[in-house]
């Protein structure tokens, strides 16, 4: 079974797009799936838009009654996953504004049945890439990677910043084992949570690899919630908290 994770904020209008795409991929490769989406309190359509659409799909829908934040809410999500899924179930977690797309998901499934424990969707391997980013994007996003793998160095990654991962089950049950709630030290940080959690996988000793995918910015229907001096701020906190640390 493939869990797919889309923590969502004010997505109702990507979520039916995103929903539909992944099911006609999950289709194609004869795929079990389960569509998990967890509402982080919108202001706008997003949990009736979810709630209907799990009348046609297999999807679940969780609920902040209130916006807790992107930290909080993959600490959740992964906890509820972890108590659902089983050992040899997979895990897909991916942003929820349209901007992953899911047909790149079966390179990055094969990659992990070779043996890896989590696999990277990269923009920075070949084959990769990305449309509708700004220079200032993406100068801070390859900024980030460059700084993060001088200090938390993984062979052969170099995205540390993009949240669409696969992860075997088995791997995030032990995290959440070893770590508990500190599995996400730093819940208020917004978008530094993608990081954090691959952090916390190197230190577990994961087999880590990466599969290309272009990021498609220009597909996302709502302005962005990141705040870039926000963020800047989070990877300095990052390098305080876990810089030389073991599990």
């Amino acid at each position: 079974m493939i869990f797919i994770f889309l923590p969502a904020y004010n997505e109702e209008i990507a979520l039916p797009r995103l929903v539909k795409k992944f099911a006609e991929q999950m289709k194609a490769e004869g795929e079990d799936y389960r569509i998990v989406v967890l509402d982080d309190g919108s202001s706008d359509q997003t949990a009736r838009v979810a709630s209907g659409l799990s009348k046609e799909y297999p999807l679940e829908l969780l609920r902040h009654p209130q916006n807790k934040g992107l930290g909080i809410t993959m600490r959740d999500g992964i906890e509820h996953l972890v108590k659902t899924s089983g050992d040899e179930d997979l895990v897909v977690t991916l942003d929820c504004d349209d901007t992953h797309e899911p047909k790149y998901l079966p390179a990055a499934l094969k990659k992990i049945r070779e043996g890896y424990e989590v696999v990277i969707l990269s923009r920075y391997c070949p084959g990769g890439g990305e449309m509708g980013l700004s220079p200032l994007k993406t100068f801070l996003s390859r900024g980030a990677g460059f700084f993060l793998g001088v200090f938390f160095p993984i062979r052969g990654v170099k995205e540390f910043s993009c949240g669409y991962r696969v992860y075997r089950a088995s791997i995030l049950k032990k995290a959440v084992r070893v770590f508990g709630p500190d599995l996400v030290r730093l819940p208020h940080l917004g978008f530094v949570v993608t990081p954090e959690i691959l952090i916390k996988m190197r230190m577990l000793g994961a087999r880590i690899a990466e599969s290309p995918f272009v990021l498609r910015y220009d597909q996302k229907p709502t302005r962005s919630t990141n705040k870039s001096l926000k963020t800047i701020h989070g990877y300095f906190a990052l390098l305080w908290n876990y810089w030389g640390r073991k599990a």
